[in-house]
């Protein structure tokens, strides 16, 4: 089953900004994205070099959208 995820950033850190968000969309797994995927999502979205460090979980609102 595939599942779709909306991460939403709650707070300023680094490169990411309150507000930015991707979706991600992740085949074969309910596990919620991990730094890195978020980071990727975010870098592919913005055209930036956001490090996966700055793609704490705990800075992200992350919903299950299906």
């Amino acid at each position: 089953m595939a599942y779709l995820w909306k991460v939403t950033a709650k707070r300023n850190n680094g490169k990411v900004t309150k507000g930015m968000s991707v979706e991600i969309y992740k085949k074969g797994t309910n596990a919620k994205p991990s730094m890195e995927e978020i980071a990727d999502a975010l870098n592919d979205k913005y055209n930036e070099n956001i490090p996966k460090s700055a793609c704490g979980l705990s800075n992200f609102d992350i919903e299950l959208i299906k």
